[in-house]
């Protein structure tokens, strides 16, 4: 390569480092993204045996999280076990070091998937310019960002994906198998991924018009992709033989469960925010604001078009293609649908907008400098403004510091079930009560509510999840609604004395602009109550998708009893 290429490639791995490296302690210590919290306690809980047979030996293996207690676990272990050992090796191995761990294991590999973004690029289209703008791309968008700064199995899922496809285009398929198996060891919904692999093979024996070779590379994959499966992931086997087709019961019922909480019949309390959202519109809204933002959503939308039409040329851009809209068109028309289920989405894309980007560009020779100056800037806008949120203290933590200064000892203030308790930390001097508003709206839920309000000094309510969701199904919950519109227009005899916010911004000097998306819905009965306390520009997210702001930078409001109910 070029000296100036390596040296701009260097410059936007430096930027992907320093974008997903920032910040990861962003909760003070205090654990609170519940997923990850469960994946720390699991890998806590754990312990290696001290045999290999011990390790195959589902029913008693102290490494199966089934064996220590947690009888719903419906990731792969891979991850925990990675962790785990990582977090013994570089540290002591207790819980703050697995968390710190292992955020710095998906922080470095979201990274990583920069890497394999510019290499894929540069595979598909030739060319080290397209490759260097994909790779900026997804340096810069922020769902990989915020999800770098979690410990979850999504970082090592789409990581291993985005291996596969390399290797899928590469000399090398022999190694997809290997690839495609952690990623499978990671979250069982890399499956969806196996037409692309059966695309990309059979791309592969056209091109290569080589029958024997091509079984040869079939049988391989399919070897190494068992074996690495069943190393990787054992107790996805109900026995200890090395060579088992026996799955454990407890495995798939595990999965049948999670499929029946995301069902709109299932009254999921956290699934419930999605009764009513429409197919495809929600998803493409909260992509489009939150999960790239619009100058890199208008970018990518531009360069597709621009694409379509060199799919001739460059073939092999359809299987990106596929996948992408695959992923959209899969996820977008389900029942749930968390803007993180979009992220194995996101590399491809900044694949193919690096590719179309740099074909505008190729046809307009004479502004190219002009459009690369107007519009690289303007996809930092929103990164940058994003991390800013891990630059304060969470929320939660600062709501927390306000509590323990201004609420007297003793006082009852509330917590709402299914959400975390405020203030944080143990041995707090409160008398806490429990809000259970997921309950199904009846007279003894409102009597039993009525006798709680009554001997409250303070309501705190440390996100939107719950008056988000419930307020989304008035005809589920319409007792919960007229409750909470009554709550925020100062009608119950509380009023609100406190809100804590850690919004995206951008602390220009002489400005103070609050952007609040127009057609909000979740979480909209706070809207006449809003308030904009950072000066700079401030992205209002308070009403998105509520997985995108509840575990990092939750809206905390806090009301005083001024009057008896």
């Amino acid at each position: 390569m070029k000296f100036r290429v390596i040296l701009l490639f260097l410059v936007i791995l430096f930027l992907a480092a320093v974008l997903r490296l920032y910040g990861l302690k962003w909760d003070q210590g205090y654990s609170l993204h519940p997923d990850e919290r469960f994946l720390v306690m699991v890998a806590n809980d754990i312990s290696f045996p001290g045999s290999v047979s011990g390790y195959f030996d589902t029913s008693s293996s102290p490494a199966n999280p089934h064996n220590r207690g947690y009888n719903f676990f419906v990731y792969g272990t891979y991850p925990v076990h990675l962790v785990k050992f990582l977090a013994g090796k570089l540290s002591s191995g207790d819980y703050g070091s697995i968390m710190r761990t292992g955020r710095y294991t998906s922080a470095i590999l979201d990274w990583s998937i920069a890497i394999l973004v510019f290499l894929i690029t540069r595979r598909l289209t030739g060319r080290a310019s397209p490759a260097l703008l994909a790779a900026f791309f997804y340096s810069v968008s922020v769902l990989p960002i915020q999800l770098a700064h979690f410990f979850a199995v999504d970082t090592f899922l789409v990581f291993f994906l985005v291996l596969s496809f390399y290797f899928l285009i590469s000399p090398f398929p022999y190694l997809l198998g290997l690839s495609f198996g952690l990623a499978i060891a990671a979250k069982i919904s890399a499956s969806i991924f196996l037409p692309i692999i059966a695309l990309g093979l059979i791309v592969y024996f056209f091109r290569t018009r080589n029958l024997f070779k091509w079984l040869l590379l079939l049988i391989t994959i399919v070897i190494s992709f068992y074996f690495t499966v069943r190393l990787a992931q054992p107790y996805l086997f109900a026995d200890s033989r090395l060579l088992s087709f026996s799955l454990n019961s407890k495995v798939l019922t595990n999965w049948q469960e999670l499929k029946n909480m995301s069902r709109a019949d299932s009254y999921f309390p956290p699934a419930i925010q999605w009764i009513h959202t429409r197919p495809v519109l929600y998803s493409l809204e909260n992509l489009i604001l939150w999960g790239l933002g619009v100058p890199l959503a208008l970018i990518s939308f531009l360069s597709l078009l621009q694409l379509v039409n060199r799919l001739k040329y460059q073939p092999l851009l359809i299987l990106p293609l596929l996948w992408i809209l695959g992923v959209f068109i899969y996820y977008s028309t389900q029942f749930a649908q968390p803007i993180r289920y979009f992220y194995p989405a996101f590399p491809f894309l900044a694949v193919l907008s690096g590719s179309g980007f740099f074909q505008l560009l190729s046809r307009l020779p004479r502004y190219r400098i002009h459009i690369l100056t107007l519009t690289l800037p303007l996809t930092l806008i929103w990164p940058l403004a994003f991390i800013t949120i891990y630059s304060r203290p969470h929320s939660r933590v600062s709501a927390s510091t306000w509590i323990n200064t201004h609420i007297p000892p003793g006082s009852r203030i509330s917590c709402e079930h299914w959400d975390d308790c405020l203030p944080l930390g143990y041995n707090a001097p409160y008398r806490i009560i429990e809000f259970p508003l997921y309950a199904q709206d009846t007279p003894e839920k409102w009597q039993d509510m009525a006798t709680r309000l009554a001997g409250l000094d303070y309501i705190i309510l440390s996100s939107n999840r719950l008056y988000g969701s419930i307020m989304t199904v008035p005809e589920i919950y319409p007792a919960t609604n007229l409750f909470y519109r009554d709550l925020f227009a100062d009608n119950l005899g509380f009023s609100k004395i406190a809100e804590f916010t850690s919004r995206p911004n951008l602390p220009l000097p002489g400005t103070h602009i609050c952007l609040t998306p127009p057609f909000i819905k979740y979480g909209v009965v706070t809207r006449a109550s809003q308030e904009c306390p950072l000066p700079g520009i401030n992205f209002v997210d308070d009403y998105a998708d509520e997985t995108f702001t509840v575990y990092d930078h939750p809206k905390v409001i806090i009301f005083k009893k001024n009057n008896a109910l």
